[in-house]
């Protein structure tokens, strides 16, 4: 595979976003703006009591258009979320529910609860993963420790949905596990993540990845078989996570995460086509603070030699998609990278830009983007009480979120849609959807 690298470097003097521009309404920040930090956002979303809760004394919306929506529980920690036109689907946690399975609907503009508790059973409901909805009449979601459900919407007379699980095995059996392979620590969060989703060209061509294992569900018999597993990690210590996976068809699937020995990673970007899989991005990972990620033959290099993890991709169009990338330096987080990876006959290459977001030292949360989301020509983030919309020229904007001009004191999770008229950024209490452009 021949492949090339173009780097784009930022400038020095970066615009640095702040959430606390809410009562601004999508202002383009110039470059050369002063400094700003967010406010002290008080503790991370892993203490969720300790997290705002949407004041139904304000208005429903911000000034953007992001209005909040009602759902059973305040205590609910929205983590997936899976929009189609007039429903969405979402998996949380919730410190007294546990992990739970909801529908929107547009009918009624509120979430309710869809499962059937038995994602809380033994073994099961340790935290939440990822969720994918073919159509509006059927759903999958991935609940740690390594299970998939498939829900199916009642057929009247009946009322309530109908699941069936399925546990993924552990593509390393026998490893030492002193930690869990579908939530690992991250390093630079010191937090778990999720490494356990579900994703799908179509309701017959339906993806899951657990661990170093990508697995493909058989749509007659409902089994999952494995289909791509990264078998060639060099320590006992090392492992391969995917966070996240999109597509834009059958034979263009592409799932991204990082090969990782705790403190020291590379990235790594896998690819379905209609000729197999191919390893687009990858690296030999060494125990070495001052170059823990070089070249490995035949993929791509990102990171400069300090590697870091991809935490998310979407597709711009089958020959181009962007991602997100930790950037790291001798251990610690640098700066997060749109990361765009171009398709040619000569091969992959890649470029990187800065995505300009700082938050406030003391606020808890690192200056992390927690996800990205692509659509009519606009790029979406989320972070630590913000939602930044990015254009392809490299002009950022915070698209508030506040109803009120305060900060919203609160991590999101996830931002997804099916426009930029159906988009929405959930989070520890928060569920806001927008359709307005």
């Amino acid at each position: 595979m021949r492949a090339s690298i173009v780097l784009a470097t930022a400038s020095a003097s970066l615009a640095i976003i702040a959430a606390c521009a809410g009562s601004e309404d999508e202002t383009p920040v110039p470059i050369d703006q002063p400094p700003a930090t967010i406010p002290d956002a008080g503790a991370p979303d892993a203490d969720i009591p300790d997290v705002d809760v949407p004041d139904t004394r304000l208005p429903d919306c911000s000034s953007a258009g992001w209005c909040i929506t009602p759902f059973p529980d305040e205590n609910l920690d929205f983590r997936d979320i899976w929009p189609l036109e007039d429903v969405a689907f979402a998996i949380a946690e919730s410190r007294t529910e546990g992990v739970k399975f909801l529908e929107w609907k547009k009918s009624t503009n509120a979430w309710e609860y869809i499962d059937d508790l038995s994602q809380n059973g033994a073994g099961s409901g340790t935290f939440a993963g990822g969720v994918y909805a073919p159509n509006a009449n059927e759903v999958y979601f991935a609940v740690g420790a390594s299970y998939v459900y498939h829900g199916k919407r009642p057929v009247a007379p009946e009322t309530k949905w109908t699941w069936t699980q399925t546990k993924l095995p552990d593509g390393i059996a026998g490893h030492p596990t002193t930690h869990d392979h579908g939530r690992p620590q991250y390093n630079i969060t010191n937090e778990p993540v999720a490494a356990l989703g579900v994703w799908g060209a179509s309701a017959n061509d339906v993806y899951a990845h657990y661990s170093n294992t990508i697995f493909r569900r058989d749509p007659e018999g409902g089994t999952w078989s494995a289909v791509y597993t990264v078998d060639d990690l060099e320590s006992e210590g090392e492992h391969a996570f995917f966070r996240a996976a999109s597509g834009t068809g059958p034979d263009d699937i592409w799932f991204v995460g990082a090969r990782d020995r705790r403190y020291y990673s590379c990235p790594l970007v896998v690819r379905k086509t209609a000729n197999g899989w191919e390893r687009v991005a990858d690296g030999v990972v060494h125990d070495d603070t001052f170059a823990p990620c070089s070249e490995r033959a035949g993929s791509l290099h990102i990171g400069n030699g300090f590697g870091g993890w991809i935490t998310d991709i979407q597709p711009v169009s089958a020959n181009e998609y962007v991602a997100l990338h930790d950037e790291i330096e001798f251990g610690f987080l640098k700066q997060v990278e749109l990361t765009r990876f171009r398709l040619s006959e000569s091969g992959y290459s890649f470029e990187q830009s800065v995505v300009p977001v700082k938050i406030a030292s003391n606020s808890g949360p690192p200056n992390i983007m927690s996800s990205l989301w692509r659509g009519d020509g606009e790029t979406w983030f989320t972070s630590w009480g913000l939602v930044l919309r990015g254009t392809d020229d490299n002009t950022y904007s915070v698209s508030t979120i506040s109803r009120d001009g305060a900060p919203v004191r609160t991590q999101f999770h996830k931002i997804r849609g099916t426009s930029n008229q159906n988009l929405w950024a959930i989070g520890a209490r928060h569920a806001y959807h927008k359709t307005t452009p």
